[in-house]
């Protein structure tokens, strides 16, 4: 995998995670029931906004990287993309609030249910996007790693230094032969 293959791997994946979470949140807030003015509903809203929102950071973050550039702005993204990983998991998939959202809908109908699973769905297929976008960032990450190994990463500004240089204090160091 060369730099431009990594930076197309994170750019795509972040998109298809993208689109699935823009899936969720049409779910959420255009085919939510009539009546859904509860506040589990609105704090629902507010929390798929705020994936929404982390993973848009990702997703920019990567569009603007080049394979050039890649390398500085990856712990950036790789950051971002945690973020909203974290949020996802804490926030939306874990046992509060899905319990939370089930006993909202339990008592109020089958649109209701319908909704209900129409959610928790949406909700897991971010999980295989969002375990994707990991991974490319990841595989980024080891294709930076074995670069700079190579000493291909190496800056500009510092000079390559030939393996039989010596260092400078070590030639005033060696010892001299008296004749």
């Amino acid at each position: 995998m060369s730099l431009a293959d990594a930076e197309t791997e994170v750019t795509a994946a972040l998109d298809e995670l993208w689109y699935v979470v823009c899936e969720l949140v049409v779910t959420v807030q255009e085919d939510r029931p009539a009546g859904s003015d509860l506040a589990v509903v609105d704090d629902l809203v507010e929390r798929v906004s705020e994936l929404q929102a982390g993973v848009n950071e990702a997703r920019e973050l990567a569009q603007r990287a080049t394979a050039v550039t890649l390398p500085q702005q990856l712990d950036p993204i790789a950051a971002a993309l945690a973020r909203a990983d974290t949020y996802f998991w804490r926030e939306l998939r874990a046992h509060t609030p899905v319990a939370h959202l089930r006993a909202a809908a339990r008592p109020r109908g089958a649109e209701w249910q319908a909704w209900r699973r129409s959610v928790e769905e949406g909700m897991s297929r971010c999980e295989a996007p969002l375990d994707k976008a990991g991974s490319a960032v990841r595989h980024a990450w080891h294709e930076v790693g074995e670069l700079v190994s190579l000493g291909v990463g190496r800056p500009l500004s510092a000079p390559a230094r030939d393996l039989h240089d010596t260092h400078p204090s070590s030639e005033s160091e060696s010892p001299r032969r008296s004749s």
